[in-house]
């Protein structure tokens, strides 16, 4: 049977689709394999390790067309053509067949897999055949499967639901990124929370990806959907990185014939937007507006999970992690430091599941690079991935730019942190397309250097965050960290305000899973892209020049730099919108907390040296918060006219106060 070249090229092109399916078991025929098994070796070939997967959803129009006696329904997965992330390097190291068969059945047993077809015409005898292979692309190991489930693929689009309802009335050509051309025109789609069905045969646009609706039925409705409703687990299938996510047949239909179906003559609530917004354009507040509602959800899943903190604490955490690659949460132990980090991970839709999310305990033993990242075996000429897994993180980072990747350093500061991390330090300055990090040296031979290339580029989609405490067993940080972080100091909040949150919660049935920002595009429209300097007044910049003269005074290492301005100017500026158009924390209160978290930080030594400058405080005095160090330059410049018209200080003075006492007591201040 030969193939029209024009069909073997839609084949071809059904390569980048995307389908759900299960490990084949008890299938009566499986072809190409040595033996009759799910598992097995491939025909002629004593070391390639084949699996079969069994589709629960179409396939791809142009595959669907083949002859079923020229292809078996089931799609044949190939170990040496899989990524590392599915089949490590040691499994490639393995010489016995019969244990790799069993790490990949412990892989893909009862587990859903989401796969992409590959199709290919290999065979010489007969060229135009073509055989229906697989490259795995994620395993569902949460969800309960059985043969007969059949999943829909639904594409999903990020534009406003208003613009998206007019492309349909229209006949516009709507752009659906990640859903093939290949595939048979869709039935649902997925806009923001809504999937929208009863729609009508699009056709493919002829000169791009889109497709039109060129026949508009009254018919279509639309019904919102919570991904995250403990209801849908199991029935909904999301896809990292990919727009486009698949829902059990069944449940599909079960929404659609839910009696809160909606025409699209019906408003969307969500989408009204306030009438007066402080000169700021509908566009920019609407924005802003999804921004508000990720911190909401912030808060309310810290509660819900017993955790309490200041709703500012929250905010500033997002704005500094908007803003710098680097942020280090510090608190007292107990308080929920690292959940905390993790949370604000799951905002971003980032999960250890879909390898989005790295939790990276740190080791008191880290004392150089490779110790988390690898080294290249000189001897054997392989590169050799530390445990820690970031290399791989980072490389999957760099393949996946759609999605948010978060890395939480836990408990940074036990080992010297400039010592492992430097690497980083010098790249988190630079701008994300200049972030290349090498694992060595290009021009060494390396034998596994498609797994590993020499070196990797840290786009914006990676956030760094640590957690750390400050006693007797951690290390202090140098200038040189403190002047590429934000180190925020977490307040614990009294019990009596967590058991009156906690009770307000319980009676909240607002569901906030709606408002987890949905991709790194999302993201970084929440980044204002303005010039630093427009952030501060030239009084501002008067009072910062005088605070580097008074730092730079008494320690010419000390001061505040340019590095340190621009960040300052970049956190100003980004802090997010209430509903009302303010800014969720005042400019005076962030501009105290910004002069806290990254220069007052770095102020710590003896008294000898910083007796003056910050002030002591004597044994009357120790237990006080309300009467001044005595002597202290820092704090009389903080209580100036000038200071004042900026902000009260109030958070900076606090921390000065702190470290007077130190110095009363310890005779050092850290």
């Amino acid at each position: 049977m030969s193939l029209l070249q024009e069909h073997r090229n839609k084949l071809i092109k059904s390569n980048q689709c995307y389908m759900v399916g299960i490990l084949a078991e008890h299938e009566s025929y499986y072809p190409s394999g040595d033996e009759q098994e799910v598992i097995t070796t491939m025909r002629n070939s004593d070391d390639k390790v084949i699996f079969f997967i069994k589709p629960l959803s179409l396939d791809p129009e142009p595959i669907s067309e083949i002859d079923v006696e020229v292809a078996n329904p089931l799609y044949i997965g190939i170990d040496s053509i899989q990524g590392d992330w599915f089949l490590p390097y040691t499994y490639k190291l393995t010489p016995n067949v019969t244990q790799k068969k069993q790490i990949i059945y412990d892989k893909l047993k009862d587990k859903l897999i989401v796969f992409k077809p590959k199709i290919t015409f290999s065979n010489r005898d007969e060229p135009d055949k073509p055989f229906k292979n697989a490259i795995v692309i994620n395993v569902e190991s949460e969800i309960k499967i059985d043969k007969d489930m059949e999943f829909i693929s639904i594409p999903m689009i990020e534009i406003s639901n208003v613009e998206f309802e007019k492309k349909l009335m229209d006949g516009s050509s709507i752009i659906l990124n990640d859903y093939s051309h290949e595939m048979f025109s869709p039935e649902h789609i997925m806009c923001n929370n809504y999937i929208y069905f009863n729609l009508p045969e699009l056709v493919k646009s002829p000169i791009n990806s889109g497709w039109i609706c060129e026949k508009f039925s009254d018919r279509v409705k639309r019904i919102k959907i919570n991904i995250e409703n403990s209801e849908m687990d199991g029935k909904i299938i999301e896809v990292g990185g990919v727009n486009i996510i698949f829902i059990e047949r069944d449940s599909l239909y079960k929404l659609e014939g839910n009696s809160k179906a909606e025409n699209l003559s019906d408003p969307i609530v969500d989408e009204i937007i306030p009438k007066e917004v402080n000169e700021k354009s509908s566009a920019n507040f609407e924005i802003n507006l999804n921004e508000t509602n990720f911190i909401d959800a912030f808060k309310e899943s810290t509660l819900k999970q017993n955790l309490c903190y200041a709703k500012e604490d929250l905010i500033n955490l997002h704005t500094c992690v908007k803003t710098n690659p680097l942020t280090i949460l510090a608190g007292m132990s107990g308080t929920g430091k690292s959940e905390l980090a993790n949370f604000y991970a799951k905002m971003l839709k980032a999960t250890e599941r879909l390898e989005t999310l790295l939790f990276l305990p740190i080791s008191p033993s880290y004392t150089e690079p490779g110790d988390i990242l690898g080294f290249l075996n000189n001897t054997t000429g392989l590169f050799i991935p530390s445990e820690t897994g970031l290399s791989e993180f980072l490389i999957h980072a760099k393949e996946h730019p759609k999605s948010m990747h978060v890395v939480v350093f836990d408990e940074m500061n036990l080992s010297q942190v400039e010592y492992w991390f430097s690497p980083f330090i010098s790249l988190l300055e630079r701008k994300p397309n200049e972030r290349i990090l090498f694992l060595y040296n290009p021009a060494t031979h390396c034998i596994n250097k498609q797994s590993y290339p020499p070196s990797i580029t840290i786009n914006d989609n990676v956030k760094f965050i640590g957690t750390v405490n400050m006693d007797e067993t951690t290390k202090d940080f140098s200038d040189r960290l403190l002047d590429r972080a934000n180190i925020i100091n977490l307040k614990k909040e009294s019990l009596q305000t967590f058991q009156e949150e906690i009770q307000n919660i319980k009676s909240n049935d607002i569901d906030y899973n709606d408002f987890m920002c949905k991709s790194v595009d999302e993201y970084q429209s929440w980044t204002v892209k303005k010039n630093w300097s427009d952030a501060f007044t030239k009084a501002e910049i008067k009072f910062l020049d005088d605070l580097h003269d008074l730092l730079n005074g008494l320690d010419d290492q000390k001061g505040v730099s340019f590095r340190i301005t621009k960040k300052i100017g970049e956190y100003l500026l980004n802090i997010p919108f209430n509903s009302d158009g303010v800014q969720m924390i005042s400019k005076g209160d962030a501009f105290d907390l910004q002069i806290k978290q990254r220069l007052v930080t770095k102020i710590k030594g003896t008294e000898k040296k910083y007796g003056t400058l910050i002030g002591v405080m004597n044994d009357n005095d120790i237990n006080s918060e309300n009467i001044e160090p005595t002597n202290s330059k820092l704090f009389t410049f903080f209580n100036t006219e000038e200071a004042l018209k900026i902000s009260d200080f109030k958070i900076t003075k606090k921390e000065i106060i702190r470290k007077a006492k130190e110095l009363g007591v310890y005779g050092y201040a850290n």
